[in-house]
């Protein structure tokens, strides 16, 4: 299972969320003003390990549940 991670500089935080989770298309998936940024990982610990060198605080989807 791939996963996706939604990094927003605006709102400082990643989210972690499995490939097809609806979340990631609210709003067409785009943001005002280029404050986001998507990046597919193929495991999850490899979304994790992203997550964590960005220095923004990460969370998992309560949506997706990909943890």
């Amino acid at each position: 299972m791939a996963f996706t991670t939604y990094e927003n500089r605006t709102n400082p935080h990643i989210a972690i969320h499995r490939d097809g989770c609806n979340q990631l298309r609210k709003r067409g998936g785009e943001h005002k003003d280029g404050q986001d940024h998507y990046v597919q990982h193929a495991t999850h610990e490899d979304a994790i390990a992203y997550a964590q060198s960005t220095g923004l605080p990460p969370t998992e989807c309560s949506f997706c549940n990909c943890s």
